[in-house]
């Protein structure tokens, strides 16, 4: 057959421009990463185009080209996690905020990557299973091969034989990598699955609203009734994050008590499969509220039973957010250190008293 029109693989490549960059951040557990290397996709698609025997074949051939940046991405750089799979939490003996270690743990995604994108009917995985924080996670504990088989076969619904020629693995090979992976994966997630929130979106949309109330209105009595006794909180790219309600109640009163209306407003947006929020905070008189974190929460029994705040002002282009608010929107600016410092230096006054 002739080779394809640049003009054509263009269209066949937008075509599936959404799924890929998925493939690529569930691979890279990284939403910054995931586009660099869609860019990276589509310009060794353009450099083997000659390859391409049918356009009917191209969105397997695609997928083949993905996953071998994803592989070379690997190669060149450790796995991300998430803080909870990596050290222990805040304790009584050790009250102080981590220092920032920005490349080493999982990033959220927007929704709008996902908002049009269909799973095929062969995947195992639904479509907010397959985006899920916690199964991103658990997938950066695989190994890239066992990743991207997982990925191929469970997520995005290609057959055996498919999934083997696109890694240039036997049938044997890529079947066992698949079992190992599947294993993995399901132990790890086994409890979250058990946990899985049954009541319905009206109820999921309410206690997100008064969730975000309680932020902007500062009340930290309505916060804190939200909390699940087995909630946690996660501050990448710190590692260290609070475990249980207690410690969690006691960490987030010096951060409202420090507060006055308008210093900081939090908006609602939509990350993975988790009601998200943006937060914008002015540290200073004059300064604008800037963003300076992106924060997903998640629900079980009607509660917050996570949070995970991600101090990463640098994901708004991929939000959708903008950097600053307009003054406009907000008042009462005035000077004070970061939350989680406030928070962290009320804890160990309270120690030492």
């Amino acid at each position: 057959m002739s080779v394809l029109t640049d003009e054509k693989l263009l269209e066949l490549f937008e075509r599936h421009r959404n799924e890929l960059r998925l493939h690529c951040y569930r691979m890279l557990g990284s939403s910054h990463d995931a586009d660099d290397v869609l860019q990276e996709t589509a310009v060794r698609a353009w450099r083997a185009k000659a390859s391409l025997d049918e356009p009917a074949n191209v969105r397997a051939w695609l997928y083949r080209i993905a996953t071998n940046v994803c592989f070379d991405e690997l190669r060149q750089r450790k796995s991300r996690h998430l803080p909870q799979d990596v050290a222990p939490p805040m304790s009584e003996s050790n009250l102080t905020v981590a220092p920032a270690q920005p490349e080493a743990w999982v990033e959220p995604c927007p929704a709008a990557w996902f908002s049009d994108v269909t799973p095929d009917p062969a995947a195992r995985y639904e479509l907010q299973e397959g985006v899920a924080l916690a199964f991103v996670a658990a997938l950066q504990e695989l190994t890239p091969v066992q990743r991207a088989t997982l990925l191929l076969r469970d997520v995005v619904g290609f057959s055996a034989e498919e999934t083997s020629r696109a890694l240039s693995l036997k049938l044997e090979a890529a079947n066992s990598a698949l079992f190992r992976a599947r294993g993995a994966v399901e132990s790890k997630l086994a409890r979250k699955q058990a946990e899985r929130s049954s009541f319905t979106s009206a109820a999921i949309e309410s206690v997100l609203a008064r969730y975000l109330a309680a932020w902007n209105q500062l009340d930290v009595e309505a916060f804190v009734a939200l909390l699940h006794d087995d909630v946690r909180t996660t501050m990448p790219p710190s590692p260290t994050w609070i475990a249980g309600r207690a410690r969690n109640d006691a960490f987030y009163r010096p951060m409202f008590a420090a507060q006055r209306p308008g210093r900081f407003i939090a908006l609602p947006t939509r990350a993975n499969a988790h009601g998200a929020f943006a937060f914008y905070r002015a540290l200073a008189d004059g300064e604008p509220h800037r963003l300076r974190a992106v924060q997903l929460v998640e629900l079980r029994d009607n509660a917050v039973v996570s949070i995970d705040h991600f101090m990463l002002p640098e994901l708004g282009p991929a939000f959708g957010l903008p950097q600053e608010l307009d003054r406009a929107q907000v008042d009462g600016f005035g000077s004070a250190p970061p939350c989680i410092d406030l928070a962290a230096d009320a804890l160990r006054e309270k120690r030492r008293s």
